[in-house]
């Protein structure tokens, strides 16, 4: 996303952390068992992702969102969605049947914004609109989530994959990864650089941290395949827990199965269709 906040929202952020955000100290419910068949959720909202351009405030008139800070959110193929709600990240369990829908209580992580009170007050409400989700319509590029009562809650729009940021060649920097076998997000150690490029020969490589890294990879419009990742040797002690985080982030890259791009904002997803691992472009 771009952060002058004066861009369309076909730009907005997978994940949008503002600059008034500490760094998150992580949360549980990412992790969860996929659905069994009978309960899987069906397209069209598996593996789309929305930017929020309007909501139901507290006075009951719809409100657009503070600009800069639009929340996004992606749907899963395993029963889970998850996203920026401004500042913070989230994910809850979904179920869809037929045009019903029903979201379980969000987790959410532990950053805050230290200077906008809005932004507070204005997550809190979307969260809360989004568990009292009962209904949803696709009209167009838009998509609408209703209460019990019908009155439209929380209206998003299609983000789609931009062309100006693409895959390859851009050089991505890792903003926050899943860790407790995806039962938490954390943000990078600070002091710590990991980095990711894609290049058109098919092979990927970066710093993990410590040591520089590459693999082959497969890819397509949304799936990727990560093969045989190496590293070099080097072991650095400084900072704290990087190797730990070194290892955890590896691993994570090996478990890659998709990816989503949405404005300058990379979210690859593992086969369960958990995000795991959140970069931004450099540059």
């Amino acid at each position: 996303m771009r952060r002058d906040g004066h861009h369309t929202l076909a730009k907005v952020a997978f994940l949008i952390i503002v600059a008034a955000c500490l760094f998150s100290v992580g949360y549980s419910g990412l992790a969860g068992t996929p659905p069994d068949d009978a309960n899987r959720v069906a397209e069209p909202l598996a593996g789309t992702a929305w930017g929020l351009v309007a909501f139901r405030a507290d006075n009951g008139s719809v409100v657009a969102p503070l600009p800069g800070a639009e929340p996004l959110i992606i749907f899963g193929e395993s029963g889970t969605l998850s996203g920026s709600a401004g500042c913070n990240l989230y994910s809850a369990s979904y179920r869809i049947n037929g045009s019903t829908i029903s979201v379980e209580p969000i987790d959410v992580t532990g950053a805050h914004s230290a200077a906008a009170q809005g932004l507070v007050q204005q997550e809190s409400r979307y969260r809360e609109l989004l568990v009292a989700a009962a209904s949803y319509q696709i009209e167009g590029d838009r998509l609408v989530l209703s209460g019990p009562s019908g009155k439209d809650l929380l209206v998003f729009e299609r983000s789609d994959q931009p062309e100006s940021v693409p895959l390859l060649a851009t050089e991505w920097r890792l903003t926050h990864y899943t860790t407790g076998g995806g039962s938490t997000v954390a943000s990078p150690v600070p002091g710590t650089n990991v980095t990711l490029v894609f290049d058109d020969d098919g092979t990927l490589s970066g710093s993990a941290g410590c040591n520089a890294y590459s693999a082959p990879y497969q890819v397509n419009e949304t799936g990727i395949v990560v093969e045989r990742v190496i590293a070099t040797k080097t072991s650095c002690t400084e900072p704290a827990g990087i190797m730990e985080q070194e290892g955890a982030y590896l691993d994570l890259l090996r478990s890659a199965a998709g990816y989503r791009l949405v404005g300058d904002t990379l979210a690859v997803i593992d086969g369960n269709g958990r995000a795991i691992l959140f970069y931004e472009a450099e540059g």
